[in-house]
């Protein structure tokens, strides 16, 4: 019998849920990720990205993803690099946005001194008894829906930088170097 086969088995009788169904992971360098559900685009990211105050797409962030059948949790994480414009501190306002409807529980500040890695992380519920926006959870999810992180600075006095190291090799700042985001997507059964 196929692993397919065995694995579908296993999802109509409830077995094995708490299952891993699959992962869209990549670094975000434009390619291509084929998984069971389908095929995948990871953005191309290749410049820093200034905050402002005004709310901008986390570039890399996004990705239009429909979870396999028997999905219960869609994990969401983004990993990236933040730098605080002016060498020294920043405050800046996050937020995953589903299909561009935020989800307002997952608001968040990052705001490093100098610079840090940030990760971001929301788990989504795929079989929810209703469906609720403020913390990204479904009844259902059957057709492509679009996640991303949306983003801006606190004020001008607070700007930040996304995808730039800042500090390298004990010489002070780095103007150009670009650090890729990863973005992983998990699909849990």
């Amino acid at each position: 019998m196929s692993t397919l086969k065995v694995d579908n088995l296993l999802l109509q009788n409830n077995i094995g849920t708490g299952r891993i169904l699959e992962v869209v992971s990549g670094v975000c360098d434009g390619r291509s990720i084929t998984t069971i559900s389908g095929t995948y685009q990871i953005e191309n990211v290749t410049a820093i990205q200034l905050l402002t105050t005004s709310v901008l797409p986390i570039t890399g962030s996004s990705i239009t993803y429909t979870p396999p059948e028997g999905t219960k949790t869609v994990l969401y994480e983004f990993w990236s690099q933040y730098t605080a414009q002016d060498g020294s501190d920043s405050i800046s306002h996050i937020e995953l946005a589903i299909d561009d409807v935020e989800v307002v529980s997952s608001r968040h500040n990052p705001g490093p001194y100098r610079a840090m890695h940030s990760i971001f992380k929301w788990a989504i519920q795929c079989n929810a008894g209703a469906n609720n926006t403020d913390v990204g959870s479904f009844t259902s999810w059957t057709t492509p829906k679009e996640l991303k992180l949306r983003g801006r600075s606190y004020s001008t006095a607070y700007d930040a930088y996304y995808h730039w190291t800042g500090w390298w090799d004990g010489t002070g700042a780095s103007s150009s170097q670009v650090t890729r985001p990863v973005l992983t997507i998990t699909a849990i059964g």
